[in-house]
């Protein structure tokens, strides 16, 4: 079995940050779009941020990682960091949404809410993990990221082609 370095992972990091910095732009465009059809509607202001806070977190993950002659433990503080903010601010909006009763079904916001922590928890993990001096780490970010990409995804889908059903 090898040794696990940053550097092994350098390729990875080169395309997230050119897919997360492709999909923050797409959910900019499908935001500028439909801004009006946004603003009208509770809650998807706060939908957008969070796509765009996840995307951003994914990207800021990539470019920690390309910074070259960091400690394990830099990394880890850097990414927990990050993963606190992405974690955070999204919880707090969908807090907000819930209560407001933003959503027709339950199963809206729970899918919402479980696409968010899928993302975030393993971010949170990998930092642990490096702060610790752990290589594990690196595996539970890669996770955290390639599910961040998924749920921008599936937020833009939503910011660009369900909100006009």
């Amino acid at each position: 079995m090898h040794e696990v370095t940053l550097e092994s992972w350098k390729d990875f990091y080169v395309a997230l940050a050119g897919a997360a910095s492709a999909l923050a732009g797409l959910v900019f465009v499908a935001l500028s779009i439909n801004l009006a059809r946004i603003l009208a509607i509770p809650g998807l202001t706060a939908r957008g941020g969070e796509t765009i806070i996840l995307l951003s977190a994914a990207l800021l993950a990539a470019l920690i990682g390309l910074i070259p002659g960091q400690s394990l433990q830099t990394i880890g503080l850097e990414l927990g960091v990050v993963g606190l903010i992405a974690w955070c601010a999204p919880v707090a909006f969908q807090i907000t949404a819930g209560r407001a009763k933003y959503y027709q079904t339950r199963s809206q916001l729970v899918h919402r809410v479980i696409f968010h922590q899928a993302a975030t928890v393993p971010l949170l993990l990998a930092s642990a993990l490096m702060l610790s001096g752990r290589d594990g780490g690196f595996g539970w970010l890669a996770l955290g990221v390639i599910l961040a990409l998924v749920a921008g995804l599936q937020n833009a889908w939503v910011l660009l082609v369900e909100i006009l059903r």
